[in-house]
């Protein structure tokens, strides 16, 4: 038994009609990798949980946040996913940090935790095979009251046999474990895929198994590996599997570092059902002119699927890529959200937008940012993934990656919404700093939805090191959502204290800006 320590820190919110952007702690905390989960029944009691090893708990509706020390004795590094299930138990998965080995060979194991109070957890080392490594677990519980294996929990990673290894004789593959005792005991790891991946992390890698129980209890596993999205399905609560099938291409791959402004970005599956029952597959893949959109298949019964259905409504060139998918409870259909990189000409930032899923139709999709997220450029990692929960009529947190104005680092972004979904409205100008280093230059991007002109000024005191002029050449307004994108050569800037300056009409808004 270990017992928690805790430490009380708060958040500011910025305040937008139905929806909200903070980022936690501030400036002072960093991460990426964020899997949030609600209470069914309390809003205001929320889990978090991001790399590398860090976890926070709130009872305020995101207002203040605790932060929760895990420690278990086969260490804690990264890839965690966290789980606030209907009966009250508390249920986390990671990968393990040997302290007596080395990287990556002391990622040995996937680390399960559970807790029934919130303040006691207790860890099951899984998977544990020599000097394998042990990646990128998630797990499901089926609460389907249905279901014949009500409240099993089921689990699933990738196992390496040498990480990063070219050789023909290294390989990944799918594995399984379940649990019927809520987590308190698994059974022995089985391997789902039948034919395994290469060991590089990459395209020709098994990764990304994502599992859902049906009413009736049948298990549905989804993964990619080599261009394509892989399902096997089990009736027996995982103790035997079926054989392999390819459900769709994903043209280029699931691991992508073309995207212009990011080291590597996916388009991994994630599964669920709405409210009938119905079975729902989201992924993003590269499409046939050469950008990535999210996709997803439809399936009445988890046995025949539709083909792919594109769920971003943009017509643009612009990246869709790391989509995360669960049902909304206040709806009981899927919602998907994902970075996307319609709105920035230079790929340089993003929004992060949201659609929900009926059927073979996706509704509208809607902007839950309200300000542009700098891309981080091709030397720093933003995550392999983002996620939302939500409860039953009061809308929903989602957790996601940006870069902090005030650190220049990650941070992590809370996109909070109330009500049954998340509702928009005219929101004043703003000015966002993309500080990545993948140039001699630093980007600005100037929102001034439904404005015909603006300046833009540099200064440093009262001096003006820039200024410039914005408006359409035929003095049209600017989009809700349009950017004017503003590369300033670092050679310009002063060290010390800056103040970027947008006007528009007597109004203007200001950010300091510290250089080194």
């Amino acid at each position: 038994m270990r017992i928690i320590a805790w430490c009380l820190f708060f958040v500011c919110t910025t305040v937008n009609a139905q929806i909200k952007n903070y980022f936690l702690g501030g400036a002072a905390i960093s991460g990426e990798e964020i899997s949030i989960s609600l209470n069914p029944t309390d809003r205001e009691d929320i889990w978090l949980a991001f790399n590398n090893n860090r976890v926070v708990h709130s009872l305020t509706g995101g207002k203040q946040w605790l932060n929760v020390k895990v420690n278990p004795v086969q260490g804690f590094y990264g890839d965690p996913v966290i789980y606030n299930s209907k009966e009250g138990s508390i249920y986390l998965a990671h990968l393990a940090k040997n302290p007596d080995k080395k990287w990556p060979e002391q990622f040995d194991c996937i680390v399960f935790e559970r807790s029934t109070n919130g303040v006691e957890f207790h860890s099951k080392c899984i998977g544990k095979n020599g000097n394998k490594m042990q990646d990128k677990p998630w797990f499901s519980v089926d609460e389907n009251l249905e279901s014949p294996f009500n409240r099993n929990i089921y689990l699933t990673w990738t196992e390496f046999d040498k990480y990063g290894s070219s050789a023909g004789e290294d390989s990944s593959r799918i594995k399984f474990v379940s649990s019927n005792d809520h987590g308190a005991s698994f059974s022995e790891p089985i391997t789902i895929s039948d034919i395994s991946g290469d060991a590089l992390d990459d395209d020709k890698t098994a990764e990304g198994a994502v599992t859902v129980s049906l009413y009736d209890g049948t298990l549905l596993c989804v993964w990619s590996r080599n261009d394509t999205l892989w399902l096997d399905r089990s009736l027996d609560a995982g103790k035997t599997w079926g054989k392999d099938e390819p459900l769709a291409r994903m043209h280029g791959g699931w691991s992508y570092s073309e995207i212009p402004g990011m080291s590597r970005a996916n388009g991994l599956p994630f599964i669920c059902l709405d409210k009938k029952g119905r079975v729902y597959i989201v992924y993003a893949t590269e499409n046939y002119t050469g950008d990535w959109d999210v996709y997803y298949l439809y399936s009445k019964d988890g046995k025949s699927f539709s083909d792919p259905i594109k769920v971003n409504d943009d017509k643009s060139s612009g990246d869709q890529f790391m989509p995360y998918m669960e049902m909304d409870k206040s709806l009981g259909y899927p919602r998907v959200i994902w970075y996307d990189t319609r709105n920035s000409q230079t790929n340089k930032f993003a929004h992060v937008y949201t659609s929900v899923l009926k059927k073979k139709c996706p509704q509208k999709n809607v902007n839950l940012t309200l300000d542009p997220i700098p891309l981080p450029g091709k030397k720093a990692f933003m995550g392999d993934y983002i996620s939302f929960s939500t409860v039953q009529n009061e809308g929903g947190f989602a957790g996601i990656t940006s870069i902090n104005p005030t650190s220049k680092s990650n941070g992590i972004l809370i996109l909070e919404w109330f009500g049954n979904k998340p509702n928009r409205k005219i929101f004043p100008p703003s000015l966002t700093v993309n500080p990545n280093g993948d140039s001699d230059s630093i980007w600005v991007a100037l929102c001034i939805p439904f404005e015909t002109s603006c300046t833009f000024e540099l200064k440093m005191g009262n001096k003006t090191i820039m200024q410039k002029y914005y408006g359409h050449a035929d003095r049209s307004e600017f989009g809700e959502f349009e950017l004017i994108e503003v590369a300033i050569s670092r050679k310009i800037i002063p060290p010390g204290a800056s103040t970027f300056i947008l006007s528009r009409r007597n109004k203007s808004v200001k950010l300091n800006y510290w250089s080194d």
